[in-house]
């Protein structure tokens, strides 16, 4: 379902198709993407949300609407849980295979990685994996067009001021290539001639030759459920911006900035 925003209150639920309509009726020749976070995976810790992006997108094509790609954005936690747990190459290879099907690119769009709420001595294990093995996954799909980082180093980086302090990119404050670094190195390497499709990641199945779940050194475990979790799923389905993302039912603050709106930018002083 779409969130009740601004947008929504004003122009109503078919807002969205106006405004690419409008875009298009302005500039004939441009191309017109439609960008959106926590879809990343199909069938994955966002299957609802990602799943509404694809019937959205659906519709908007069977309806004619000047819609030529799509941005998954792509701001992971390495340390997430519930519905915000990184979802596999797997997941993410799916959900893009499936909107390249509608006959759409797509494109990694904002892509960061927020660490520091592992153990120390995961963090950059665990960036690296997620860095390379999702970028991997994408570029093994044909509609795939394209990656952007939301920033380089994390000197700079907009997670510190929506979220929390942390090194969520691939240069270290000092400009400093990271693990990560190497990691999306990697990644890109698999397109080049004699370079390995996928780069060895398993892209049919969540777990290794091993029986390991993908990113098991460092991935979390889920915490046992809650009194108020199980209130929680007896309600019915709300938009997905209406979930504290740390899913323990408190606010805590610890991901304040999963209910601000993209387009809200937050005061720096």
């Amino acid at each position: 379902s779409l969130a009740e925003n601004i947008f929504f209150r004003k122009l109503g639920p078919s807002y969205i198709e106006k405004c690419f309509r409008w875009a298009h009726q302005a500039d004939p020749d441009a191309i017109l993407l439609y960008n959106d976070n926590k879809v990343e995976g199909m069938d994955g810790p966002n299957k609802s949300k990602a799943d509404g992006f694809y019937h959205l997108l659906a519709d908007l094509l069977k309806k004619g609407v000047p819609v030529h790609g799509c941005g998954i954005q792509a701001h992971f936690n390495g340390a997430g849980v519930g519905r915000n747990r990184p979802p596999t190459p797997r997941m993410v290879k799916n959900q893009i295979h499936r909107l390249g099907e509608l006959g759409l690119t797509v494109n990694i769009s904002e892509m960061d990685v927020r660490v520091s709420q592992l153990d120390p001595n995961l963090r950059q294990i665990a960036q690296r994996q997620i860095y390379r093995d999702i970028i991997a996954a994408a570029l093994s799909e044909a509609c795939f067009d394209g990656i952007w980082l939301w920033g380089f180093t994390d000197r700079h980086t907009w997670v510190t001021h929506f979220y929390h302090d942390d090194e969520p990119l691939i240069f270290d404050e000092d400009y400093g290539r990271k693990e990560a670094y190497y990691g999306l190195r990697e990644a890109l390497s698999s397109i080049t001639p004699n370079g390995i499709v996928g780069a060895n990641v398993p892209l049919d199945s969540d777990v290794d030759e091993e029986g390991n779940s993908w990113g098991h050194i460092w991935m979390q475990p889920e915490p046992e459920p809650s009194a108020q979790d199980y209130a929680e799923s007896a309600r019915s389905e709300q938009s997905d911006d209406d979930f504290d993302d740390d899913d323990d039912g408190d606010d805590d603050g610890d991901d304040a900035g999963n209910d601000k709106p993209d387009w809200e930018i937050p005061q720096i002083t």
